[in-house]
């Protein structure tokens, strides 16, 4: 489980390194062809995701199935309340930075352009944002109506899309990388945007855990020692996040230390698996950031405050179908920044392809969320109930 886990960041690692070194030595004629395969497959990968997306979402929203309405609606808001605050924490603090030029991110000046020896284009059959309002309202309504062939199909649905993910999305996701990854050596940006997106993933990773810290020690009756405690009882979740890159394989141990800072131990072993896939906080703040920069580095200008509303609006629905394997979420926001910012295929793979060498350290930063988030859970439930008795 660990290698099958491990492997896909650090073979785009070694695919970095080696054209990094040795790219000058290929041939034009032979990146031409790299490149237009990997222009096939990103036009593939975008044209099953709505597809996927549906299956995703209605099995989210079907998963509340057994439980109250009033764990659901203080469950879902709350969740999109916290992964909001992450989408606008990463902006607010990463906007003024680039602008500023406090971390430095030079624009792009291409040497010599690569052009793709052939491109097959393939057009989307349903966009994105209808797939994932489709699935909202096919969930609701499967939970409403309570029919067992809604939620056999919904089952079905989830088997395929995983299935689909994990043996055809995942296995080719070296190869979709590869060809963007030598257009950029070609023409002169690998090298740049190696050495600067270091310090701005460095960067990423201290917002996203202070960020974090300071929430949990809010919800801790403003005591040091208690959060210094709560997290040494996340901390193995989180490790076995940073090692496999999976939120997923965590839940087990995550909830575990969960238990341990909670009163009711019941909640951490509903809200964690339950959410697991929906509130993953350390990629609402890496998934922007890595965007943002690309943006400067591609001379495009920072969205403004409206422009990232509709951005956050998408994103946090599209957190209810984020899938729970490495670069799964880089994936889902992929039509997003197309859509909506306007990003052009070399930035798409550009930000997949950083986001997989970032995503053990946003996998922790998920899991200590998770944990975080069950805390602030009991925390609002609690209240509520006090008030309604």
């Amino acid at each position: 489980m660990f290698r099958r886990f491990v492997n896909l960041p650090v073979l785009i690692l070694t695919l970095l390194v080696l054209v990094m070194c040795f790219g000058g030595n290929i041939p034009i004629s032979v990146k031409s062809q790299f490149l237009a395969i990997s222009l096939l497959l990103k036009d593939l990968i975008i044209f099953v995701l709505p597809a996927l997306i549906f299956a995703f979402v209605v099995g989210g929203v079907l998963s509340f199935k057994d439980e109250s309405l009033k764990i659901i609606l203080i469950v879902v808001p709350l969740v999109c309340l916290s992964n909001f605050t992450g989408f606008w924490v990463s902006y607010a603090v990463t906007a003024p930075i680039l602008k500023t030029g406090i971390v430095a991110i030079s624009k792009f000046d291409p040497q010599e352009m690569l052009i793709p020896a052939w491109n097959l284009k393939i057009v989307s059959i349903i966009s994105n944002d209808k797939a994932l309002i489709a699935g909202v309202l096919t969930g609701i309504m499967g939970n409403f109506l309570k029919l067992d062939i809604i939620r056999r199909t919904s089952e079905y649905m989830n088997i395929a899309a995983n299935c689909i993910l994990k043996k055809g999305i995942c296995p080719v996701l070296p190869f979709f990388i590869i060809g963007f990854i030598m257009k950029m050596q070609h023409e002169g940006i690998l090298g740049l945007m190696i050495r600067e997106y270091s310090v701005i993933l460095g960067f990423g990773w201290l917002l996203m855990y202070t960020h974090m810290f300071t929430v949990t020690f809010l919800i801790s009756g403003r005591s040091f020692s208690a959060v210094i405690q709560k997290f040494k009882n996340m901390l193995p979740g989180i490790l076995v996040g940073l090692c496999s890159a999976s939120s997923a394989a965590a839940i087990p141990i995550t909830i575990k230390g969960a238990e341990k800072n909670l009163e009711n131990k019941n909640i951490a072993r509903f809200i964690i698996p339950s959410t697991a896939n929906m509130h993953l906080l350390g990629d609402c703040f890496a998934i922007p950031m890595i965007g943002l920069a690309l943006m400067a580095s591609f001379g495009y200008e920072l969205p403004s405050v409206g422009q990232y509303l509709t951005f956050t609006m998408y994103g946090i629905i599209a957190k209810f179908a984020a899938a729970g394997i490495p670069g799964g979420s880089a994936l889902v926001f992929l039509p997003i920044f197309e859509n909506v910012f306007g990003f052009s295929a070399p930035m798409l793979t550009a930000i997949t392809a950083i986001y997989v060498l970032f995503d053990p350290i946003a996998t922790s930063a998920n899991v200590f969320g998770h944990g975080m988030f069950a805390m602030l859970f009991e925390k609002v439930y609690n209240a509520i109930s006090v008030k309604s008795s």
